[in-house]
């Protein structure tokens, strides 16, 4: 299989089994109708919804000794704040107790808990003031404005914007938490790590191989400033503007959470994107995978890697050099004479000669207004012979930044893309090699 098709097959494997969704589908919908048909509470309750990660679709299976699924319910009641958060959450609790199937019902900070055999369920009620809604704080006494149908809203909305790639590209973070997390450590979670994604989430699609290692790539330079000055950064709440949904977590758990990531790119920059690796970031719920063959062309064409690098025709950057490590994801879409596509990776397989190639770079949000140039240089004996050994600075000839070639000659040749600001280099991809034969 391709890293696509593993890619694949591991987005299926982490996804909650459908035996989970169907029950906490017939659960939450379950305990509304109990709520809203309460003899009591029926005059206190005006709506209510799913919420949090079920809600959104970015749930993941819970691991293997993982307790109760967390289920969130949001219900919209007739509270103002001028009330006590402690009264409205207990009024609550009571009226849940009522039904011995919900007798564990217990008060917690911000929400009623209930134990089920399979389920923890939060039931949160809201106060309204005005046309906003408010949740409730037992320790502070305080009401705060919150809007968690904006999340589900947002959510989608972004979703849309990349393509249907960021909620299964939420789940593998989530997932890549899940396994690196200490037990004891407190790292951006829920809402707060699928903003960060979103924050970070390069304008372009691609795989997913990818588009993870980008989103990692730019929350490490995102963030990495804010946390060597001792400052937890700011991630804007996309449903309250200004409302900081970092601000409970620590310095010391964020440098943890960033400190993962830098973990995770050094294997990346040292042994390429391959399933091994992938296995080492995601654990091993990912895909094997089959081990490469050996490229099959002959030393006549093929040039090692440092030879490659070092050829005298490459020509010299004529920027000032300012990029901060490798900001740029390359991959590259193919396309046969006989119309066969497919997408590749860097030191790949084998491709015909003939082939259309565009190249694509993944660059994160802050890289956006940027101008892209391309280096693409051949190394192979055919080329040279051809006059045609290349090695020149380039402008896009495709949307969004790609770059279309077409593989002419045999041999090993490589691709290198650079992001310009007023002169300077502030971003650059690793060289992409690609094999033709």
């Amino acid at each position: 299989m391709s890293m696509s098709d593993d890619f694949a097959k591991f987005l299926s494997d982490i996804e909650p089994s459908s035996s989970t969704v169907k029950e906490i589908s017939t659960s939450q919908k379950s305990m509304r109708g109990y709520l809203s048909s309460h003899e009591e509470y029926s005059d206190r309750y005006q709506s209510s919804y799913l919420s949090g990660s079920y809600a959104k679709h970015t749930a993941i299976r819970p691991a293997k000794d993982d307790g109760n699924r967390d289920v969130n319910i949001v219900v919209e009641t007739d509270h103002t704040t001028d009330g006590s958060p402690a009264d409205a959450l207990e009024e609550l609790r009571a009226a849940l107790a009522d039904a011995s199937k919900y007798s564990t019902a217990h008060v917690q900070t911000h929400s009623v808990g209930i134990q089920l055999s399979k389920l923890d369920i939060d039931v949160v009620p809201l106060a309204k003031e005005g046309e906003s809604w408010y949740v409730g704080d037992t320790k502070t006494g305080q009401w705060s404005k919150t809007n968690p149908k904006g999340h589900k809203e947002w959510s989608t909305e972004v979703n849309g914007q990349h393509g249907g790639k960021y909620k299964p590209v939420v789940k593998i973070l989530k997932w890549w938490r899940r396994e690196h997390c200490p037990e004891g450590s407190r790292w951006p979670k829920g809402i707060t790590l699928e903003k960060m994604a979103a924050d970070n989430f390069p304008e372009e699609t691609g795989p997913y191989s990818d588009l993870v290692e980008s989103v990692f790539r730019s929350m490490h330079d995102r963030y990495s400033d804010d946390l060597a000055s001792g400052v937890v950064p700011f991630v804007d709440d996309p449903s309250l503007p200004g409302n900081d949904l970092a601000a409970s977590y620590s310095i010391e758990d964020f440098r943890e959470f960033d400190g993962e990531l830098v973990s995770a790119l050094a294997l990346l920059d040292e042994s390429g994107s391959t399933n091994e690796v992938w296995r080492k970031i995601l654990g091993e719920c990912f895909p094997v995978g089959a081990s490469k063959a050996e490229l099959p062309l002959s030393a006549s064409v093929y040039l090692p890697t440092q030879r490659a690098l070092a050829v005298g025709w490459r020509e010299q950057l004529p920027y000032v050099m300012k990029a901060k490590g490798f900001g740029i994801q390359v991959y590259a879409e193919v396309e046969t004479r006989d119309g066969e596509s497919f997408t590749i990776h860097s030191n790949d397989r084998t491709i015909p000669k003939g082939c259309a190639v565009v190249y694509h770079a993944l660059r994160s949000p802050s890289l956006r207004n940027c101008s892209i140039r391309w280096q693409i240089v051949n190394t192979g004996a055919e080329a040279i012979s051809a006059n045609c050994p290349r090695g020149e600075i380039e402008p896009p000839n495709e949307n969004n930044g790609s770059r279309r070639e077409t593989t002419a000659y045999t041999g090993r040749h490589y691709v290198q893309c650079f992001a310009i600001r007023k002169g300077v280099c502030i971003a650059l991809s690793k060289e992409f090699f690609i094999n033709v034969s």
